[in-house]
Formats: C-alpha cells, sequence, structure tokens
C-alpha cells in the first residue's frame, strides 16, 4: 500500500508539474546566437514556483520572471534537481549581473543569489548556457515588446 501511494503521489507531482509548464506563456527571445523559448512568470505564485522539481531543461529553454519596479530579486536553490544560469537584466535589457552553474540546494539554509540593485527580469537557463553564449555583464539582450509593457503590480 505505502509503494502505491508513494507511486500515486510521484506521479501526481510530475502531472503537476507538466501541467503548470504548458499553461505558462511562451516567448521567443535570441541570446548570443541562439533564440530560446523562455517560459514568462510575472505573478507571485508561478514567480514562487519557478523551475522547481524540474528533472532537466532543453538547451535551448529557460524561465523568464518578471518582477514588479523597484523589486531587489533573490532566488534560491530549494527544491530543484538542475544546475542553473541566473542571468540578472534591467528593465532596457541590460545584463546585470550573471550567477552561473548554480547548484541545487542540498540543506538548509540555502544560499541566496541577490541582485545587487533592484532590477525588473532573471533569466534562468541550463548551467554553462552563459559561457557558451559568451553572455557577459553590459550585454543588451533583445527582449522587444517586454521592456514597453508595464512592469507587474506588487
Amino acid at each position: 500500500m505505502r509503494t502505491v501511494l508513494v507511486l500515486m503521489i510521484a506521479g501526481w507531482l510530475t502531472t503537476a508539474s507538466s501541467w503548470v509548464a504548458a499553461e505558462l506563456p511562451r516567448l521567443a527571445l535570441p541570446l548570443g546566437d541562439e533564440l530560446f523559448q523562455l517560459e514568462l512568470v510575472d505573478d507571485p505564485v508561478s514567480r514562487q514556483q519557478g523551475l522547481m522539481g524540474r528533472g532537466s531543461l532543453d538547451t535551448n529553454g529557460g524561465m523568464l520572471f518578471d518582477f514588479p519596479a523597484g523589486t531587489r530579486p533573490a532566488i534560491w536553490m530549494r527544491n530543484m534537481l538542475i544546475s542553473l544560469d541566473l542571468l540578472f537584466v534591467d528593465d532596457q535589457g541590460q545584463l546585470v549581473q550573471i550567477f552561473e552553474q548554480v547548484p541545487p540546494c542540498q540543506a538548509m539554509p540555502c544560499p541566496i543569489y541577490r541582485a545587487e540593485q533592484p532590477l525588473r527580469f532573471v533569466i534562468e537557463l541550463a548551467a554553462g548556457s552563459a559561457e557558451r553564449l559568451g553572455l557577459q555583464p553590459g550585454a543588451q539582450l533583445e527582449l522587444g515588446e517586454l521592456t514597453l509593457r508595464p512592469a507587474p503590480p506588487q
């Protein structure tokens, strides 16, 4: 009985994680010489969930977090299964700060990866992507219409 219950819970979590990912809007974003398909999260619940529980991430996939104006984003890797590169981007699309090869948190307390200043966006990519793409702080990212729309509310 215990094994069945564990398998049912594991199946439900996998299905729920897939369902959440399928429901998020996606946007195509050029980074380096490659086109990425990023899931857009711009509300508190989806930002809190992020990529938690995902066992893999496509080479050209990721997540773009859109934060309210004046936010100093802070990311932790609790409940993460994969390592990530974290790109901190201002409201004009300038890459301000990069945390590369950030591993999942193995035990509390988890390290916090915090922006040095208020920023609007954080992009999470598969670990090694920033180096592969040659991304450096100061680079201008093409965020298109995203920079023209208002930041999400508090």
